[in-house]
């Protein structure tokens, strides 16, 4: 799972790059919708077309993984608002 392909790091870090800052705790917090991203620059290079990736909640913790690879790793806890910590 750790390819080119799969890389847990590259999932946390579009998390902390863009993910945290688009988070709606109303909607994504709640497990009402996935939050979707498609990143024009990511790790300092241009992102390869294929490139996307969604967060959502699993009961109190957000995941994200690039779309339709595996079940996603964790990057963040929610608080009891849905908001990540």
């Amino acid at each position: 799972m750790n390819s080119p392909k799969y890389s847990p790091a590259e999932i946390r870090a579009v998390w902390e790059e863009e993910g945290k800052q688009r988070w709606d705790g109303q909607t994504h917090g709640r497990g009402l919708g996935l939050l979707m991203i498609d990143p024009v620059v990511m790790l300092g290079r241009l992102r390869q077309p294929s490139r996307t990736f969604e967060f959502w909640r699993d009961q109190n913790k957000v995941r994200g993984r690039l779309i339709g690879l595996g079940n996603g790793v964790v990057v963040a806890r929610l608080n009891k608002d849905g908001l990540p910590e």
